[in-house]
């Protein structure tokens, strides 16, 4: 008789490439597995590199019920109510020092306001900043040093192309000399991560909040900033479209984002009595 596969209390999910789809769409079974997950009185959160401001869209139908992890790890924000449980600050000495470089290396950047709804953006070949705002029009910035006053959730960077994405890896390493991590989150996104900041610290934050022990943590993702995440939790996977070194780390691997392979961990670690009624 095979033993009786371990079920875990909460899951930590990563966004993009594991709720959700490359084209930002969650399917529907993965939808109704999350759903699920809260209807057994099981906690589940979302574990990803994105500020609040690119995430709210789709909490607007991904179900959580334990507080949010953002920006690798730096901010932990309560879902209903949006209250900052935690943030970890970049100096802002650093972040006017990528905006200088951004400037000067003609690098696409972003920076996620203390806000929770703004960004300012830097675009290649352009000498302006601009405000974004989700679903608004983008408004010229006349003195983004001045208005990034505070330090910001969230710093990150765009490659052009992904054959570019090592050669702006080199390039901010050079400019934080070692004051930040540089970590690729997606094939032409670059975070700039401070020390001690890591989705790992985040997850047992949260577990420690909720009362979770270590061992009844899961921990689901597909990239290179889930590795400490998935090496930390009790169970730790990774998807069947995720990079070498996040399978490297996992226990266990998933079938990929277009097979449902969030909706398959869920049901066979969290709620398998419902996934044979």
């Amino acid at each position: 008789m095979s033993d009786p596969i371990a079920l875990y209390d909460i899951a930590f999910c990563d966004l993009d490439g594991t709720i959700s789809t490359y084209d930002r769409k969650v399917r529907p079974a993965v939808l109704e597995a999350m759903k699920d997950v809260i209807a057994a009185g099981k906690w589940i959160t979302v574990c990803t590199g994105r500020g609040y401001q690119t995430l709210s869209p789709f909490l607007e139908q991904v179900p959580v019920n334990a507080p949010l992890i953002l920006c690798n790890g730096a901010l932990i924000v309560e879902p209903s109510s949006r209250k900052v449980l935690e943030f970890h600050p970049m100096p802002l000495r650093l972040v006017h020092g990528l905006m200088h470089l951004a400037l000067q290396e003609e690098l696409e950047l972003w920076i996620y306001l203390d806000d929770l709804e703004t960004m300012v953006q830097h675009k290649p070949s352009s000498h302006y900043f601009t405000l974004e705002r989700p679903g608004k029009a983008s408004q010229d910035v006349p003195d983004p040093y001045r208005l990034v006053s505070r330090s910001p959730h969230k710093v990150a960077f765009l490659a052009e192309r992904q054959a570019d994405t090592q050669r702006v890896v080199e390039i901010l390493e050079r400019c934080v000399e070692g004051s930040a991590r540089i970590v690729i989150s997606s094939p032409r996104v670059l975070e700039v991560i401070m020390p001690g900041i890591s989705k790992a610290q985040a997850i047992a934050r949260v577990a420690a909040m909720l009362g979770v022990e270590q061992d009844k943590t899961l921990a689901v993702g597909d990239g290179d900033n889930d590795v400490e995440m998935i090496s930390w939790a009790g169970k730790g996977i990774a998807m069947g479209n995720a990079t070498p070194l996040a399978v490297k780390a996992a226990e266990w691997v998933a079938p990929s984002i277009d097979q449902d392979g969030l909706a398959v961990v869920l049901r066979k670690f969290m709620i398998p009595a419902l996934t044979l009624r």
